[in-house]
């Protein structure tokens, strides 16, 4: 990657010359500062909200030879949400992160060089492996087999490759924490008896390319755009853990809703893909028109919470149930009615 020009204006869009903006917040040697700072930036955490200054830094990290800040501009560059979409830059940037170390860019590498097909089989240095990944290939949808046509239930079978799948399973194994439900009173988050499995939220540092390949797949299927799409989780269950028959559209009738609806509407879509086997129970089940479902390592499910008309659907209760030996591990990706503001 090539060095940032001094004087090049600032990506930032400050107008500001880049040694007078973000250049100056970091001497390069403290390239790992520059991520954690500008992570503060991206996410508000830390600092006042500057996306754009945030990306500024941890790009300037990655150019000046930082592993994690070449993981963080690949997942920037990729994501469309901080900025506009680039496939291209956002594989350079992995490539670049691959070179330097980083575990988890040398894996998602290798396995978007494969592509889609289980069976594919790439080898090479990292730059090679980065010409090798055909994205057009991975956003062509699969067919879908309909379980059930009201409600709305479609089974993906291999809509990811079992090592796309390993790969989710570590980037969650380590972070997991117990999962929660939505508090009616509040409208934020609680745990509930009714729910005992775990869950990691994919966030920025976990997303990686690999990830939002696998929403813009889910995206060319559901024909739902991905600035739609919520947080994206990953869901594992001990045998004997469950999440008790629910809902997963946000009922209108519950006051402590409303901003959540104002701001992106409905809860439309569940997609769920099946990242292990190997477990012994663990259905997805849907009581109330007696359908149960238990994908095969790769396999997704996509069910729709809304009827025709958009009005939530009661027949869509659905429980995740417990695996009696084994552990089960889900992705999980809910799609709202339109982008959040």
């Amino acid at each position: 990657m090539a060095e940032l020009a001094a004087d090049r204006p600032c990506p930032c869009g400050s107008g500001k010359v880049y040694t007078h903006c973000c250049g100056a917040e970091r001497p390069v040697a403290a390239a790992g500062a520059d991520v954690a700072r500008g992570l503060a930036y991206l996410t508000g955490r830390g600092a006042a909200a500057d996306p754009a200054r945030g990306a500024a830094l941890i790009e300037r990290a990655a150019e000046a030879g930082d592993a994690e800040g070449a993981w963080l501009a690949a997942t920037l560059a990729a994501s469309g949400l901080w900025r506009r979409r680039n496939w291209g830059q956002a594989l350079d940037f992995l490539a670049h992160a691959a070179a330097l170390g980083h575990g988890a860019a040398r894996s998602s590498l290798r396995i978007l060089a494969r592509g889609p097909d289980p069976g594919g089989s790439r080898e090479g240095d990292w730059d090679r492996l980065r010409q090798a990944v055909d994205i057009d290939a991975w956003l062509l949808p699969p067919a879908l087999t309909r379980i059930s046509e009201t409600p709305r239930i479609e089974s993906i079978p291999a809509f990811a490759p079992p090592a796309a799948c390993d790969w989710l399973i570590a980037q969650a194994r380590d972070r997991l924490s117990r999962a929660t439900i939505y508090d009616r009173v509040t409208g934020g988050s609680t745990e509930d008896e009714r729910r005992t499995n775990s869950q990691c939220d994919l966030d920025v540092g976990q997303l990686g390319v690999l990830t939002f390949v696998l929403r813009a797949r889910i995206a060319a299927i559901t024909g739902r755009p991905e600035r739609a799409m919520e947080i994206p989780k990953v869901l594992h269950y001990s045998p004997g853990e469950t999440f008790a028959a629910h809902f997963d559209y946000l009922d209108p009738q519950e006051p402590a809703y409303a901003a959540e609806l104002a701001a992106r509407g409905q809860r439309i879509l569940t997609f769920l893909i099946y990242l292990n086997d190997g477990f012994v129970g663990g259905e997805t089940a849907f009581p109330l028109i007696d359908v149960a479902h238990k994908g095969a390592k790769g396999d997704a499910l996509l069910f729709a919470n809304v009827d025709a008309g958009g009005n939530p659907d009661e027949d869509t209760m659905h429980a995740g149930m417990p695996p009696t030996s084994g552990e089960k591990w889900i992705f999980s990706q809910w799609i709202r009615e339109r982008p959040g503001r």
